[in-house]
């Protein structure tokens, strides 16, 4: 989101341009000046015909001066006087016509201060609306917080199957209103801190496939009330007030196939109780407290699994590969 200036910086900015703009037009005056001297200087300088010249140089010629032609002080010829007379007079015009044009701010451009844009909840008005009349089975919040009143009207997007909002705060008020939503398959909530409360009211959303809560706020109970999601596939959770029995809840929801803790210190026995869970493929951990001992366990009781820690592969992984490729 680009960043706003205030009043007193916008008026600062527009006295500096302005005090720019004057030094610019003083120089363009002064050389326009110092233009013209030189040019009226140049006329008044005596010119020498092209036979005095021609006869100059043949004098030399016949006196045996070898370097008389190629001399520095070699007087001008009149076409070459006439020909930089003409580019003074056009160098100076074009320069006085430019500083006379800066001087009554012909080029002078004010300050812009931009629009303030719309507030969240008008900006949320036009996103809902659009989604409605279009029938949109998406909606993606981003640029602007969003809080529970504006949430409030999502459930009426009943073909809504994908719901993701990145800024703002969702409590588990609510969330109750999301997990009506007939058709929700995928639900990614940042920096709302949903508790056992609104865990609970998600454990209603039956056809709930992609659940991500990066900065949750249950606990294990809150986690092993989602067992009831049958269809649950994608669980991405992060809460400070998880630990190791998180793995226990977790192990409840066997319809899981990948699951990525966020911040959640689980051992060595937590990580062992997940890797056995039945269907798991995908295993992601960041800041767990799995020792190398652990891991080198995983990598050999169970090389299937794709495993990252902290965002990447381990050394000991038979499936690492660079994810920049």
């Amino acid at each position: 989101m680009p960043l706003r200036r205030r009043p007193d910086a916008t008026i600062q900015v527009a006295i500096r341009v302005g005090m720019s703009l004057t030094a610019v037009r003083r120089d363009l005056s002064f050389l326009a000046h110092n233009f013209v001297s030189r040019f009226l200087h140049a006329c008044d300088r005596p010119m020498v015909s092209d036979q005095e010249v021609t006869s100059t140089v043949d004098d030399s010629v016949s006196r045996g001066d070898s370097d008389a032609v190629t001399a520095p002080n070699s007087p001008i010829s009149a076409r070459d006087r006439r020909r930089q007379t003409l580019l003074f007079l056009c160098f100076s015009t074009t320069l006085a016509v430019v500083a006379g044009l800066w001087w009554y701010d012909y080029f002078e451009t004010s300050a812009i201060i931009p629009e303030k844009g719309d507030p969240p909840g008008v900006r949320f008005e036009k996103l809902y609306q659009a989604n409605l009349k279009g029938n949109d089975s998406k909606l993606h919040i981003e640029g602007f917080p969003v809080d529970d009143s504006m949430v409030s009207q999502i459930a009426e997007l009943e073909s809504l199957e994908t719901l993701i909002i990145d800024e703002g705060i969702v409590t588990d008020e609510a969330i109750e209103l999301i997990a009506k939503l007939p058709k929700l398959r995928q639900l990614r909530l940042r920096l709302s801190p949903i508790g056992d409360a609104g865990f609970q009211q998600l454990s209603n959303c039956e056809s709930l496939w992609f659940l991500n809560l990066p900065h949750a706020a249950c606990t294990s109970g809150g986690v092993a009330s989602l067992k009831s999601l049958t269809k649950l596939r994608q669980l991405r959770l992060g809460s400070k007030n998880l630990d190791n029995r998180a793995a226990n809840a977790l192990t409840q929801i066997r319809s899981l196939r990948g699951i990525h803790l966020i911040g959640v210190p689980i051992t060595d026995e937590g990580l062992k109780k997940i890797a056995a869970m039945p269907y798991l493929e995908s295993l992601y951990l960041d800041d767990s407290a799995v020792t190398e001992a652990g891991w080198a366990w995983l990598f050999r009781e169970y090389p299937h699994l794709h495993v990252h820690i902290d965002q990447y592969h381990h050394d000991r992984d038979p499936k690492a590969h660079d994810h920049r490729n």
